[in-house]
């Protein structure tokens, strides 16, 4: 299944690798590509996600799942 999830507070390289790291350790997920310029991630998962899967595995970083799709 592919999920796209709008995320907010990435502005730079470093930010799309650190929330690309953090959504790559939710169970099932297998790829996770960040389009910086949208703002937005792309994720490929085994298992069905949600926003709070998404705003759980960013718990600690300072980005926020908008929405996801």
């Amino acid at each position: 299944m592919n999920y796209q999830a709008k995320v907010a507070g990435m502005s730079c390289n470093g930010c799309a690798n650190s929330v690309k790291a953090a959504l790559s350790q939710i169970d099932g997920v297998s790829d996770v590509k960040i389009d910086l310029d949208e703002k937005q991630a792309t994720l490929e998962s085994s298992q069905e996600l949600t926003k709070a899967q998404l705003e759980e595995a960013l718990a600690d970083t300072s980005y926020t799942v908008e929405s996801l799709n």
